[in-house]
């Protein structure tokens, strides 16, 4: 690549030098004036900082590193960077004039703090002595006071009074430290309202602001003490994320796999008490949740599950939106913010997967299998019911029972005596978790003949056959329309 760019510098100063040389000729021609004093040897000028450099023209190329061109550095630099020489050498004076400053870092300061615990972090082009030029040295303060070139390097000379620096520096800090504590409070006052996002949006330019000065403390008044502006804003920045806690509604979710849950469950999110509002929050479940995951005014955000997973273990993590939170400009201690990330707290809840099934109990009192053979036929032949044995696993229960009282006893003078009896049969349904009857069948008044003679078991017995022909008759239609879904009772938690 080096070669190329260096093939075509070659052609395009050999087409300039061939097409325009008297442009050439100027060129060299100013490039040999005499050469000022100052670059020979630096002068002494009491009460004033100066810098006095000399940058090289040969390294001007389009990719910004050295050209392996033969072609004129003239006009190389007259095709790509015709001032950027200038720039660079205006930069080293800068940072000549800062080195001549000797600035004293106050250790108690937050440059000294910060760089003691080894934790000032600033971007490549955003070190504090980057910084410290672009804002103090901004100034018509600072004032040429000579240029000079050749064909290889460029020389410039910049000086300020060391009267003018101070009055920049103090002008400098008044106008910052003013905004600065004005925009620590509202920072302040944001995180007291649980608007933690804008609390660290402001603390964030807050901390940008003072970068130039941080290398020195600033004093002022707070809650009766002298606090430093500097450091305290820091703190606050630091901190702005810490002790949130998240409170799910519910701990335990009863779900259906695949199926959506018909509840929408609440999460708090709050600092040390305060609600906290317009921040998001991140739901991790293998299955499928909707809902509106950025905190209300309440420090609220509502969720709810829209297909359960089918796994036998599951859990809902809900935790902050990290992504969110930290969308801030970086300052120089945006590391030392983010290394909390993994103590921010979340909070779970466990689904619970239900059968959705429908299990029934049959007990008939008093025993008769008659009565237990019909009640059994009729209710296995639906669907929507599996018979149990064990009612601890049944969420209905079905009691059928058959009567009989006597009407009539026989004639004991007759050739056959007969005893009358009046029979009844019930055939209740209920919901075992609420003992609420849902279901009722009865067989009244039912007239049964029977030979006298026979114990009441025998009977009941008989009757009972009998009744449960009728019953195989109306029972099916009548149940028909009896309908039961357990989720309702299962989920009526949530209402």
């Amino acid at each position: 690549m080096k070669k190329t760019n260096a093939i075509i510098l070659t052609a395009i100063a050999t087409l300039l030098l061939s097409s325009a040389p008297s442009e050439v000729y100027a060129q060299s021609k100013s490039s040999t004036a005499k050469k000022p004093a100052w670059v020979t040897k630096a002068p002494t000028v009491k009460g004033s900082y100066i810098g006095i450099v000399s940058v090289p023209k040969r390294s001007m190329s389009p990719s910004g590193e050295q050209t392996e061109s033969t072609a004129s550095s003239i006009i190389v630099s007259q095709l790509f960077f015709n001032e950027k020489y200038k720039e660079s050498g205006r930069r080293e004076a800068e940072k000549a004039i800062l080195k001549e400053m000797h600035l004293a870092v106050d250790p108690n300061s937050l440059l000294g703090d910060l760089i003691v615990q080894e934790k000032y972090a600033p971007s490549s082009n955003q070190s504090f002595d980057d910084v410290f030029i672009d804002r103090v040295f901004a100034t018509p303060l600072l004032k040429k006071q000579g240029e000079w070139e050749n064909d290889d390097e460029y020389w410039c000379y910049y000086s300020i009074t060391e009267k003018d620096c101070q009055a920049r520096l103090k002008s400098l800090e008044d106008s910052i430290c003013g905004q600065a504590e004005t925009m620590w409070k509202l920072g302040m006052s944001y995180q007291k309202d649980g608007m933690l996002f804008n609390a660290a949006k402001t603390f964030t330019e807050a901390l940008n602001l003072i970068h130039p000065l941080i290398y020195t403390q600033h004093k002022i008044k707070y809650d009766y003490e002298n606090v430093d502006l500097f450091s305290s804003i820091y703190k606050s920045y630091i901190s702005v994320y810490d002790d949130i806690t998240l409170t799910c509604s519910v701990n335990e979710i009863p779900a259906v796999a695949g199926e959506a849950v018909p509840a929408t469950f609440k999460v708090k999110v709050e600092q040390k008490g305060t609600p906290v509002r317009k921040l998001g929050i991140v739901i991790e479940y293998p299955g499928t949740t909707d809902g509106a995951f950025m905190t209300d005014d309440n420090g609220e955000a509502a969720f709810s599950i829209v297909k359960a997973a089918d796994e036998a273990e599951q859990e809902i993590t809900i935790s902050l939106d990290k992504d969110g939170i930290y969308g801030l400009p970086e300052t120089y201690v945006f590391k030392q913010l983010t290394s909390k990330a993994d103590k921010l707290k979340s909070t779970k809840a466990t689904v619970k997967l239900f059968d959705p099934n429908n299990y029934i109990s049959l007990h008939v009192q008093p025993q008769d299998s008659a009565t237990q053979k019909a009640v059994t036929e009729l209710i296995s032949a639906r669907k929507d019911l599996i018979i149990v044995d064990d009612d601890s696993k049944a969420d209905l229960i079905l009691v059928a029972k058959p009567a009989i009282m006597l009407e009539a006893g026989a004639d004991p003078k007759a050739k056959w005596p007969i005893d009358q009896y009046s029979a009844a049969m019930s055939v209740q349904v209920k919901e075992k978790a609420s003992d609420k009857e849902l279901f009722q069948y009865t067989i009244d008044n039912f007239q049964y003949l029977s030979p006298a003679g026979r114990d009441k078991n025998q009977v009941l017995h008989s009757a009972a056959k009998e009744m449960s022909r009728q019953m195989t008759r109306e029972f099916p239609e009548q149940f028909k329309s009896f309908s039961y879904d357990k989720r309702g009772l299962v989920w009526s938690i949530f209402k």
